[in-house]
């Protein structure tokens, strides 16, 4: 039991609130990169001065709003009294969305299917805002969420599981503002996609359709993973499903070898595999513990865990759970 350590205390909000931040601070970081590729060439004199200044300045403000969203939220899902400042960067974000819709209507423009326009209205009025209300909501009711302790295998997993919602949730955003942008034009059209020249047919939809579906499916299989890192009883799922994709990899990654060779496999099979490989090899160690249920975390302090005890060594109240090896 040496290598237990209590979790945070966070509601479903507080912990969807928590995967979304994860997923705006990487993107805020990638947006920072991208920003700093234009500004430098720029600055150093190897591009037009003023395009690249203004670009990259607008770029790299764009990262720091991702970047200062998703630390707040962070702050908000760990503490839900601290979900104030977020709640109002969200809401002044989306009062400067619905400024910029109305503005281009005076200029006899309709921007809401600018992609950049639709992802910011999706991401911050559609989830951030929402998801602020209902910890704002909770915090005002008295809601706390659950703690639990959890092994080495199973902060591990509680993390790869994590690392599966913010996959899916990203291709979630990134289908919603494609098929969006695609709606704007009519059957037969040709379409600019990143550069790339897409002709809009019903083919196109259904593969849009597909990716949504898929992307959901993703969500799912991390919230099995979430609930099984929490409870070692209830890993089953998440591991016949994480044994079935890995089955779906490997005949992937063989099929691949033996029509092109080991150079035929792609980063992206033998990444897939790995991550499969070891969800599954958690799955099965978190599967071997012993869920045991314990009203207080007195019987944490008593066991020795470290983080039991409240303030000044005062006993902690939260209920919890701990998850030990046979």
């Amino acid at each position: 039991m040496r290598d237990l350590e209590p979790s945070v205390g966070r509601t479903p909000a507080q912990a969807v609130l928590h995967i979304v931040s994860i997923l705006m601070a990487g993107m805020g970081a990638l947006v920072l990169v991208g920003g700093l590729l234009v500004l430098v060439p720029g600055v150093i004199g190897g591009a037009d001065f003023w395009a690249s200044v203004t670009f990259g300045i607008m770029i790299v403000v764009a990262a720091g709003l991702l970047i200062l969203t998703a630390v707040l939220g962070l702050l908000a899902s760990n503490n839900s009294a601290r979900v104030g400042p977020y709640r109002f960067l969200c809401y002044l974000v989306g009062l400067a969305v619905l400024v910029a819709i109305i503005w281009g209507w005076g200029l006899g423009t309709f921007i809401l299917f600018n992609p950049i326009v639709l992802t910011v209205t999706i991401v911050y009025v559609l989830v951030c805002s929402r998801l602020a209300d209902k910890v704002k909501e909770e915090h005002d009711k008295g809601v706390t969420g659950e703690t639990f302790l959890r092994s080495r295998h199973q902060r591990v997993l509680h993390l790869l599981s994590e690392l599966v919602i913010l996959k899916g949730a990203l291709t979630l955003v990134v289908v919603a503002v494609l098929g969006a942008a695609l709606l704007v034009y009519g059957e037969g059209e040709r379409a600019v996609i990143s550069g790339i020249p897409v002709t809009v047919t019903g083919e196109v939809f259904a593969l849009v359709v597909f990716g949504g579906l898929a992307a959901a499916a993703s969500i799912g299989v991390g919230c099995l993973g979430i609930r099984g890192s929490n409870r070692p009883r209830k890993i089953r799922p998440f591991l016949v499903l994480a044994c079935l994709g890995l089955a779906l990899d490997v005949v992937q990654a063989v099929v691949r070898i033996f029509h092109g060779g080991v150079f035929a496999l792609s980063f992206d099979v033998v990444l897939d595999t790995l991550f499969m490989a070891a969800c599954v090899y958690l799955s099965v160690c978190v599967d071997r513990q012993d869920d045991v249920a314990v009203g207080d975390v007195n019987a944490m302090s008593a066991a020795g865990v470290p983080g039991a005890a409240g303030p000044e060594g005062a006993p902690a109240t939260t209920d919890v759970r701990i998850d030990r090896k046979d």
